[in-house]
């Protein structure tokens, strides 16, 4: 199995439903992934950059998981990718660190699918908004070789029946599967 990296952009995952169950799934199921909680390893956004630059390089597969936040990353992961991404280290003439690793874009949405149609609330699709990491991974010659989405993931407390709760747990699992799956076929 290749050295997987996941790095989780959640800004605060102890509240989530989506995210972090997909990331217990990864755990349960890919044990010899790490895991990087960036919310928990970083409550004051302030990075080791180095500690998490030595974790991209030992990876073969990366991960990117995250809920969509106003269209894109959440600003946590913005953060993360303009800190730890330096010119000469990740990019640029002498940038080679991440050249050829696979990478992974796995996000949630809080709006279901039909928003994202043409004419629709969004109106762009998931691959249009993502267009930014996508370059970023071009940038960077990281291997980007999917987007898992799952939309409609939104859990509201006080709102959010438990039947509907329920039902978003099942989504997030069915989203971990699939993830899981092609990182083993990789």
């Amino acid at each position: 199995m290749k050295n997987v990296l996941v790095i989780s952009g959640h800004p605060d995952l102890k509240n989530s439903v989506a995210n972090k169950m997909i990331l217990d799934e990864i755990a349960a199921r890919l044990p010899q992934a790490e895991i990087r909680k960036l919310d928990e390893i970083y409550p004051t956004y302030q990075f080791d950059i180095k500690a998490e630059q030595a974790a991209l390089e030992k990876a073969d597969v990366v991960v990117f998981q995250f809920p969509m936040n106003w269209y894109g990353v959440p600003g946590l992961l913005k953060l993360y990718i303009d800190k730890v991404m330096e010119h000469g280290w990740a990019y640029g003439s002498t940038g080679t660190a991440l050249a050829g690793k696979k990478f992974i874009i796995s996000l949630t949405t809080g709006v279901p699918e039909a928003a994202f149609a043409a004419g629709a609330f969004v109106g762009h699709t998931v691959e249009e908004l993502m267009f930014p990491l996508v370059k970023f991974a071009e940038m960077t010659k990281l291997d980007c070789k999917k987007i898992f989405c799952s939309n409609g993931m939104m859990c509201v407390p006080g709102v959010t029946t438990d039947e509907q709760k329920a039902a978003l747990v099942d989504k997030a699992k069915k989203h971990a599967d699939d993830l899981i799956a092609f990182v083993e076929s990789l």
